[in-house]
C-alpha cells in the first residue's frame, strides 16, 4: 500500500521538480488513480482528498486535461497501467 500526499503536496512538488515518476493507474471499477515517486523520499505515494480518500478520476480524459492544464511545464516521466 503506497503513502498519501495531498493535491496540494503534489502541486508543491511538481513545481520544486521533485516528482521523478507520475503513474496512472485504472482502478477495477474504471476510475484512475494518480501514484508518484519522489526523488528525495522511497516508495509510492499515492494522490488523496482532504478526506484522505485516494483521488479518483472517472476517465483518462479529464486526468489527462487535468494534468496537462494544472502542471504545464513541469511534468516528470509517465506511465500508464490499464487491468486486464
Amino acid at each position: 500500500m503506497p503513502n498519501k500526499i495531498s493535491e496540494s503536496e503534489l502541486n508543491d512538488y511538481f513545481h520544486n521538480k521533485v516528482v521523478k515518476k507520475l503513474h496512472i493507474v485504472q482502478c477495477e471499477g474504471g476510475g484512475y488513480r494518480t501514484i508518484v515517486n519522489l526523488t528525495w523520499k522511497e516508495g509510492d505515494f499515492e494522490v488523496v482528498t482532504t478526506r484522505g480518500k485516494p483521488r479518483e478520476w472517472a476517465s483518462l480524459d479529464r486526468l489527462a486535461r487535468h494534468i496537462q492544464e494544472k502542471y504545464q511545464g513541469v511534468l516528470p516521466t509517465m506511465s500508464l497501467t490499464f487491468i486486464e
